[in-house]
């Protein structure tokens, strides 16, 4: 898959959240509490994972060591958090399968980054690969975990947020910082979206903890 392919998938989710879909006048208090407090963790975990990698992309740019090394530290701490967050439903081996899966996305992203900065087109274009085959590795996982989470649409869904990286970093090595911040106000709705899904796909599945 090329790059221009996989920018591509931006577009592809058009659909309001599944969260977004689910009757507002039927919501019970189980919804208003345990429900509504996973849909909110999972959006804040989701949006500081974009957060800390722009971090890193920035300052990996600029040539900033501390501060990169800071984002670094910050990327896999919140990636821990999401992955430990599968363990009450799930169990702790499930969240360390989790974790080696993330940690396989943003190196991805990671060497892509690093490849830009070089000026290593091969490098670029084998990052774009393993961020697609990362991907279909989540999607598969979930999907497995939960059957309410079809496996296609998370392909989907995941390779879209691979390409919001990839258009990130390319933006901001060029300076065209008004396409960035296009860019990263997608790449935020992209991880509402998301968070809404994976905790819609949890209350049906796991009922009575919700």
């Amino acid at each position: 898959m090329t790059i221009r392919t996989l920018a591509l998938l931006l577009l592809t989710l058009c659909a309001q959240p599944v969260w977004s879909q689910m009757e507002q006048g039927h919501s019970t208090p189980g919804m208003d509490s345990a429900a509504l407090s996973t849909r909110l963790a999972l959006r804040d975990l989701w949006v500081e994972h974009i957060f800390w990698v722009r971090n890193y992309v920035i300052a990996n740019q600029q040539g900033e060591r501390k501060q990169a090394d800071t984002a670094v530290t910050e990327v896999v701490a919140n990636a821990t958090a999401i992955a430990n967050s599968l363990a009450p439903l799930y169990g702790q081996p499930a969240a360390d399968q989790m974790l080696k899966l993330l940690a396989g996305h943003w190196g991805a992203v990671k060497h892509y980054s690093d490849a830009a900065v070089a000026k290593n087109a091969a490098g670029k274009k084998a990052a774009v690969g393993e961020l697609t085959g990362n991907a279909k590795a989540i999607a598969k996982f979930l999907a497995t975990a939960n059957p309410n989470l079809p496996e296609n649409t998370l392909v989907t869904m995941l390779s879209a947020h691979g390409g919001h990286h990839i258009a990130q970093v390319d933006q901001l090595g060029k300076q065209d910082y008004a396409a960035e911040a296009k860019t990263w106000k997608a790449m935020r709705e992209h991880m509402l979206v998301l968070a809404d899904t994976l905790t819609a796909a949890l209350v049906k599945q796991f009922p009575d903890k919700f």
